[in-house]
């Protein structure tokens, strides 16, 4: 039978790969920059072929004319908006861009407590005036569900002098928002709306497709994707979509040349060109596949009775990507934190995890997922029930649910899902609800270094955030309060990584503190 994971891996090459063979047959002597001369027998597992600088024939990212911008209008095509603008240093760079081009230095702005922290550095260095919206928390997996078109709408209300607003759809969990429903409140209201969409590179430019619609056809003016997370392209690239009149596209292009190298890797420039021609060439087919085989997934996942999944949530927020799974286990006392779930999949299954994270796992699948795939962590996880019940004298799967009532609500109940994992999401939710508003401060002010309990009620100078996926609980110009050290104890101890943006190597525990005034 034929595999249809591999449909789409088209070995034609795409215009502008053709571009770089023909420039490559010229054999020119490359008396420039890359130092490898684009010499194959340094590695040919490297792309030192289409390892360029910016010769006149090959174009110039910072100010493109020729065949990147004609790869970038493709792309731009292919989504139907007025603007894509190709990223060489992830994600980050495309919203950090996006940030200086919507804001003035001293603005108001609408923010999601849960978007990634590249967002916040920008909004620091742009003195920008935070508000923070808070998306509704899910206590039973510890996460964020869909933004709110209520708690949006209150808060345009409330902050009129806000200039735009910006949030993550979809999550790094998976869970969309109303994108079409927040663009118009924004713009009735006079905002601009700027989208963190770096795992939505797949989502569709039209209604009714296999995943759901992407935000730049939803009515956001900019909305950054990764295709290296959920596409093709080479990890560290990205894009940047525009759309309308709320931005300035001559500021875009400036601030992009602000935040990105004046070195673009054209291999990566490349990556992105044949994302674009997968979409082109193969596009709803593919992942209509894709979603058939994770359906098929769900569907054999219903009949496991000991691990939870996030997409039972589904009808508790707008809606939810099917290629990402996002589970813990239930009543599995040795496998109670994800991280010890991770490490079992990896070492008896050889399964690798994208991110484990208290009580949580992450699993990530791509266009290229087949079946097969699929069914072997089907079994895993089948096996894993098997070897932690049945194989040590306790109860079988179907004897459980009997003692446990039946049904899901019952296992959960009789599995005595721990105080801490309440305490777990407790402190996650009152790090997100400590402060409504917030001006952010230089985070390399002078200060000193303190324990935790050291500090309290004092303001911290650094950030300290999870990782990953990268969402920061404390920022410069915060108070740290009782509550929120308790918060920090609990998250370490249930084996979260956080991370101190300022801390020495291997040093954990201590925060830089604004001076105490008396001690000056």
């Amino acid at each position: 039978m034929k595999d249809k994971s591999k449909e789409g891996r088209n070995p034609s090459p795409s215009p502008l790969e053709k571009y770089f063979q023909h420039y490559n047959e010229k054999n020119l002597l490359p008396l420039h920059m890359p130092g490898h001369q684009r010499k194959m027998e340094m590695g040919a597992a490297l792309p030192y072929a289409y390892d360029y600088t910016e010769v006149e024939d090959l174009d110039n990212l910072h100010a493109p004319e020729g065949i990147l911008q004609e790869a970038m209008n493709r792309t731009a095509a292919y989504y139907g908006c007025s603007d894509c603008f190709y990223l060489v240093n992830g994600s980050s760079s495309g919203l950090q861009a996006g940030i200086f081009t919507l804001l003035e230095e001293g603005d108001e702005v609408v923010v999601a407590r849960n978007c990634h922290r590249s967002v916040f550095y920008a909004l620091s260095l742009r003195k920008a005036k935070i508000h923070f919206l808070l998306p509704e928390f899910w206590e039973d997996f510890s996460c964020f569900g869909s933004v709110s078109l209520k708690e949006v709408e209150r808060l345009l209300q409330e902050f009129p002098k806000s200039k735009a607003l910006i949030f993550t759809s979809p999550s790094y969990e998976g869970v969309v928002s109303d994108v079409e429903g927040i663009a118009r409140l924004c713009h009735e209201n006079g905002l601009s709306l700027l989208v963190d969409e770096a795992h939505g590179a797949h989502f569709s430019p039209k209604k009714g497709a296999s995943f759901p619609e992407s935000a730049i056809a939803l009515g956001a003016d900019l909305v950054v994707q990764s295709p290296h997370k959920t596409l093709c392209s080479l990890t560290q690239s990205a894009w940047i979509l525009g759309n309308g009149e709320r931005y300035s596209r001559e500021k875009l292009s400036f601030y992009l040349s602000v935040f990105q190298t004046t070195s673009p890797s054209y291999p990566l420039m490349l990556s992105l060109e044949k994302a674009t021609t997968l979409l082109e060439r193969e596009g709803e087919a593919l992942f209509s596949h894709w979603k058939k085989v994770m359906k098929g997934f769900r569907e054999q996942a219903r009949t496991l009775s000991y691990f939870s999944f996030l997409w039972e949530k589904e009808e508790a927020c707008f809606a939810m990507d099917y290629s990402k799974i996002f589970l813990r286990a239930l009543g599995i006392p040795e496998l109670r934190l994800g991280r010890d779930l991770a490490k079992l999949l990896r070492e008896d299954y050889g399964i690798e995890s994208e991110m484990h994270s208290g009580e949580n796992l992450l699993l990530m699948t791509g266009p290229f997922i087949s079946e097969k795939d699929m069914e072997r962590l089907f079994l895993a996880l089948k096996d894993i029930e098997r070897r932690f019940w049945e194989e040590k004298g306790k109860p079988s799967v179907d004897e459980r649910e009997k003692e446990a009532g039946g049904g899901m609500s019952g296992l959960i109940e009789y599995s005595a899902e721990s105080l801490q994992s309440k305490l777990l999401s407790s402190a996650l939710y009152q790090f997100s609800v400590a402060d409504k508003s917030l001006q952010i401060q230089e985070g390399l002010k002078e200060g000193e270094e303190l324990s935790i309990h050291e500090g309290e009620g004092r303001i911290c100078l650094e950030y300290l955030s999870l990782y990953p996926p990268g969402i920061p609980l404390l920022f410069p110009g915060e108070k740290l309060t009782a509550e929120k050290i308790q918060g920090i104890e609990a998250l370490e101890k249930e084996g979260i990584e956080l991370q101190y943006s300022r801390h020495r190597q291997g040093e954990k525990g201590k925060i830089i503190f604004q001076k105490d005034k008396g001690n000056v």
